[in-house]
């Protein structure tokens, strides 16, 4: 008898542990877990959820067609392992647990290793799989990009065309889908923008290489036209693992193939690869740094980012901005999206962010949190890392960091103000005009500034920059391993801008 623990690979189509399992003409169990602990967090995502429990319904139908299907548990996830197992070597099972790595959080990597320790323990054998590329024999970043790019080249492993579950009569108790929706009461969180399931990804995939790819590297920033398909949509799928990266880059390279003589065509499709890479290396990076959900990256920034109780000014700056009442249209029109959509495009995304912690003061671990709790595509690898990034704490031997102007955004990324007339019903009756000069208040409703962006760019901007001088400064000093990594970051940086 063979376990298949999914978790964040909810596929049957180039899953290392589908494939492992399938390769032999033993039984087979597949199954979920509902660990409670996962949805008592503070970044718990209903609309994230509820894609998890869509893609779940598929994969059960999926399976189905296989002529199996999947068992859903619920329970601390070492437990249930624990007591299945028990359960098949008492009915006379010699029961193999076949899972993908997990990097997210702390608690899964303990889960793991317990679950791990377990089945060696009792003789059993325990396969641990690779969901996406990984290094997972130490940091060796000077050949991550081309051991990265040739797993990315290998042939995709198959779906399986039948699997064998017997029918088993186990006590540990299990949900049904129905069970799961009602006890979990998620069902009204759905998103209008993503829906769960293997199909669904490939679906997408498939619209987005006929032609939505067109205009992908500049499209890529502007809201209006990322929102109407401008950019893939297929982060929550990543996320999830409903597609895996190998099928999403393969299938990409071949289009890209097959438009080899359009130029425009050629650049959009490498700079999306790019993208997929730079989404991967965040995985990589917080599988070996851990403690970057929600440490800063370097100390010094200890006293200025920290993740106490907010009060005063401050408290009054971000519960402004996570409503999206900020007066900052593209701001608070990108805010509004969030918590609609359960999505932003990648350039508000950054924008936002750079507002409430350079600007307002604002540590980014409060609003690292506020994005997990809309964003269906939440993932804390590229999340946390990127709000670091944007709060200026990353590549402190760069000379400069960016801080955005959200007025100067709006004209670039939203020249025509669709997008914030969208999203704030009280700016569609003013020009552009009386929206450019931030003196609408009266006229419309809509708040005026919360703060001065200059002055604060000013005051803010120096202490990020002051503590970004004394972060290199040591590092130059010590000329360590710190310093080795930081080195490797400006490169990459570099030559992804360069690119």
């Amino acid at each position: 008898m063979q376990i298949i623990w999914f978790r964040r690979d909810l596929r049957l189509t180039d899953n290392d542990i589908v494939a492992q399992a399938a390769a032999t003409d033993e039984e087979i169990l597949p199954c979920f877990i509902i660990d409670p602990w996962f949805y008592q967090q503070p970044d718990i995502g209903a609309m994230r959820v509820q894609f998890l429990f869509e893609s779940l319904t598929r994969l059960d139908r999926s399976l189905r067609d296989l002529g199996s299907r999947l068992y859903l548990f619920e329970g601390n996830s070492v437990e249930v392992i624990q007591t299945l197992t028990g359960e098949l070597l008492q009915l006379g099972y010699h029961p193999r647990l076949l899972f993908n790595r997990d990097v997210q959080v702390d608690y899964g990597r303990k889960r793991d290793n317990q679950v791990i320790e377990f089945y060696q323990q009792l003789g059993l054998n325990c396969y641990l799989g690779l969901n996406n590329f990984l290094q997972v024999d130490g940091e060796n970043r000077e050949k991550w990009m081309d051991e990265y790019y040739a797993d990315l080249r290998q042939p995709q492993h198959p779906k399986p065309t039948k699997l064998k579950t017997p029918k088993i009569l186990l006590s540990l108790t299990q949900l049904t889908f129905d069970e799961l929706q009602q006890k979990y009461n998620f069902n009204s969180q759905n998103s209008t923008f993503f829906t769960g399931g293997e199909k669904e990804a490939q679906n997408t995939l498939n619209s987005w290489l006929k032609s939505r790819y067109n205009g992908y590297h500049w499209k890529l920033s502007r809201p209006q036209m990322a929102t109407l398909g401008g950019t893939s949509h297929l982060s929550a799928h990543l996320a999830f693992g409903t597609i895996s990266t190998r099928q999403v880059y393969q299938q990409t390279k071949a289009r890209a193939n097959e438009l080899k003589e359009n130029a425009k065509a050629q650049f959009a499709l490498k700079s999306f690869r790019d993208r997929l890479r730079w989404r991967d290396s965040a995985i990589q990076r917080l599988y070996y740094f851990p403690s970057l959900a929600y440490q800063n990256c370097y100390p010094e920034f200890d006293q200025w980012y920290s993740d106490g109780e907010l009060e005063g000014e401050k408290l009054e700056y971000f519960q402004a901005w996570q409503q999206g009442k900020t007066g900052f249209p593209l701001v608070d029109a990108s805010m509004k999206q969030l918590k609609s959509m359960g999505w932003m495009n990648f350039r508000m995304r950054a924008m936002c962010a750079n507002f409430l912690t350079v600007i307002c003061g604002v540590s980014w671990h409060h609003g690292a949190r506020h994005y997990m709790n809309y964003l269906v595509d939440g993932d804390i690898a590229i999340n946390h890392w990127q709000w670091q990034a944007q709060a200026g704490v990353t590549n402190p031997l760069s000379s400069t960091f960016r801080i955005y102007n959200p007025t100067k955004n709006l004209t670039e990324k939203d020249p025509r103000f669709e997008f914030v007339r969208d999203w704030i019903p009280e700016l569609r009756d003013c020009t552009d005009e009386q929206i450019l000069s931030g003196e609408i208040a009266e006229l419309s409703g809509y708040p005026e500034p919360m703060l001065d962006w200059y002055r604060m760019r000013k005051v803010n901007g120096k202490v990020v920059s002051e503590l970004r001088k004394q972060v290199k400064k040591r590092l130059e000093k010590e000329q360590g391993v710190e310093y080795e990594r930081a080195m490797g970051l400006s490169e990459a940086v570099g030559k992804y801008w360069s690119a």
